[in-house]
């Protein structure tokens, strides 16, 4: 028996610390750039929770992008990664990956092109996480996912070979 677990956000509130940012400022998209490879914006999560942080990425997504209907992880990037969630009445598949990279999501939009979305480090400070969302948005120039946290001045995980891998940089 395969056992899978979903979460509705429907009826569950989303509560989190706070950084010092904003809700809004916890997401940023170029919605020009999803037909173009590289990075198409940023995230910034308060955890490595996954079941707890994707409802809100999620939910903003839809009102910003238009519906996900999967997300990719890096398995070893987040913890509490479930199967799938429901957002706004409809299932969104959670898929995670060995071979990809960590500080990266994908996301598969209904009727559009995937989105690739830097993940920045939830330790990191508001200013350098500030700078991370604005280079991720800044066009292929900024760099793959790793230029982009070095370049914000933040040391990004597992750069010590810890995790493998080469999605989307």
């Amino acid at each position: 028996m395969v056992r899978t677990s979903t979460h509705d956000i429907t009826s569950t509130p989303i509560s989190a610390p706070d950084h010092g940012a904003t809700a809004g400022a916890r997401l940023s998209l170029d919605s020009a750039t999803s037909r173009s490879p590289g990075i198409h914006g940023g995230w910034w999560p308060r955890s490595r929770d996954a079941a707890a942080e994707l409802p809100e990425l999620l939910t903003e997504l839809s009102a910003r992008a238009g519906r996900a209907s999967r997300v990719a992880l890096q398995v070893d990037a987040f913890s509490n990664i479930p199967h799938q969630l429901v957002v706004g009445g409809r299932k969104v598949h959670v898929a995670w990956f060995r071979y990809m990279n960590p500080h990266t999501v994908i996301l598969t939009m209904a009727g559009r092109d995937d989105l690739i979305l830097l993940v920045v480090p939830p330790q990191a400070s508001p200013e350098a996480a500030a700078e991370a969302l604005r280079l991720a948005v800044s066009g292929r120039q900024a760099g793959g996912p790793q230029a982009i946290l070095a370049a914000a001045g933040i040391a990004a995980d597992g750069d010590d070979g810890t995790a493998t891998g080469n999605a989307a940089g």
